[in-house]
């Protein structure tokens, strides 16, 4: 994907954020929830094994975590984790189906039996905690924004006369949403779409995790 030329402001929109794949829960249910997402562990792992196949929620769009190569072939941090999943479950690290997910959609894939777990870079908040049951955070990373090189915006407050561009349900969109309700968002459905749309000029600057721009920022 072709790109403008841009550079990484270090832009914190706040505190380190904790990531973690989330999975069903074995304790009561949570108030969001729905009622499958109360059943007992060992009913899960049964059906999981019955099938002889994991389904796993993952990223298309958002390297280093969740991507598609070249080849068609799911790549990345997260679908490695999955592939071990079943390999220790299952006995085959071939015995999953990734299923694409967007930020928006990973909760609602969970709690509908869509998918078995989600591996889709998920920082874990109180909200969400109230809806899916996390595994062990596995990564701390920080919200920063992507600007165009040559920017004007250097710090967080530059950003509330201007277009912030955040794709929906993620941290970043939650956070802005609830803590600046008067600055102009605009927001895609997709990684790419973001990303895309800032290359193209219609917004100042892309709010994500810094991790995913260190790497888009590359390209």
């Amino acid at each position: 994907m072709k790109t403008a030329k841009s550079s990484l402001l270090l832009l914190p929109l706040f505190g380190l954020a904790l990531l973690a794949g989330c999975d069903k829960s074995n304790d009561a249910p949570k108030p969001a929830a729905t009622a499958a997402s109360a059943a007992p562990a060992a009913g899960y792992l049964d059906k999981i094994k019955a099938r002889d196949k994991l389904i796993v929620g993952v990223f298309t769009d958002k390297p280093p975590f969740g991507f598609v190569d070249e080849t068609g072939r799911y790549v990345g941090f997260d679908t490695d984790i999955g592939r071990r999943l079943a390999k220790d479950l299952l006995g085959d690290e071939n015995k999953v189906e990734f299923v694409a997910v967007e930020p928006a959609s990973r909760i609602p894939f969970l709690q509908s039996d869509k998918v078995d777990l989600i591996l889709a870079n998920m920082t874990v908040t109180p909200e969400r905690k109230e809806a899916v049951e996390f595994t062990n955070p596995n990564l701390k990373v920080a919200v920063q924004a992507l600007v165009p090189e040559g920017s004007v915006v250097k710090s967080l407050d530059d950003l509330a006369s201007r277009t912030t561009i955040v794709t929906t349900g993620t941290t970043a969109d939650i956070w802005l949403t609830q803590n600046h309700p008067d600055w102009k968002l605009l927001k895609f459905e997709k990684n790419t779409e973001s990303l895309q749309a800032l290359a193209n000029g219609r917004g100042d600057a892309y709010a994500q995790d810094n991790l995913i721009l260190f790497s888009w920022s590359k390209q």
